[in-house]
């Protein structure tokens, strides 16, 4: 049995078998929009007029379909809207990330590298002997992450890593950690040299409880 079929008969008998022109009995406009509404309850009598009384079921019908229609309305109000938020939020996501990525850019560690094994080195502090290490190692002024490669017979171990300038005046002091790869003793740094003046320093590598490396280095 079709279910659907019925009822649409069994609606359309309702409209069309119990007219009832002088509005008998019918409730006051206002109570049946209540009633279409669901505002108030329905009474057992009132429920039997309006299935038998074809103008107001009509009516109670019509409203029923109204409120459907504005239902309808406002939940494709309330699809849209939300496609529309999901839309700015891709937008603005886009365009702050690609307002993002230029700063995330400049921050990103440059590799480099400083190979100190075929080097000269000078121990001490004492400026007067800077020029004694050639050639003079060149870095970049960026943001870098600088590998180093200790001179040859240099132990695996802890060390501290000064970068001074002219008069010797710490820039940057680091702590690192020597190992040994592939027959090299190694280590990494992070160094930010983007602030700092080009032009002649001097690096100072010092294992703890040995004397100051020092190397010279040039920034560019």
């Amino acid at each position: 049995m079709d279910i659907e079929r019925v009822r649409k008969e069994l609606q359309a008998s309702a409209l069309r078998e119990f007219p009832n022109p002088e509005r008998v009995g019918c409730p006051d406009p206002a109570v049946l929009d209540a009633m279409s509404r669901r505002t108030i309850e329905i009474t057992q009598s009132q429920l039997h007029h309006i299935t038998h009384c074809s103008p107001c079921f009509q009516t109670f019908l019509s409203i029923r379909e109204e409120i459907q229609k504005k239902r309808a309305v406002r939940l494709r109000i309330a699809a849209a809207a939300c496609a529309a938020v999901i839309v700015v939020g891709a937008i603005i996501y886009t365009v702050a990330d690609r307002l993002k990525s230029p700063a995330q850019v400049a921050v990103l560690a440059t590799p480099a590298t400083l190979d100190l094994r075929p080097l000269s080195e000078y121990r001490g502090t004492d400026s007067g002997r800077a020029t004694e290490a050639k050639p003079a190692l060149i870095l970049p002024r960026k943001n870098l992450r600088l590998t180093l490669y200790f001179p040859v017979g240099a132990d695996e171990g802890q060390y501290t890593l000064q970068l001074l300038d002219g008069q010797l005046h710490t820039l940057l002091k680091q702590q690192l950690t020597a190992t040994l790869q592939n027959h090299v003793v190694t280590a990494s740094a992070d160094l930010d040299l983007r602030s700092l003046t080009p032009g002649a320093h001097t690096l100072a590598i010092q294992r703890i409880g040995d004397e100051w490396r020092l190397y010279s280095v040039e920034l560019q």
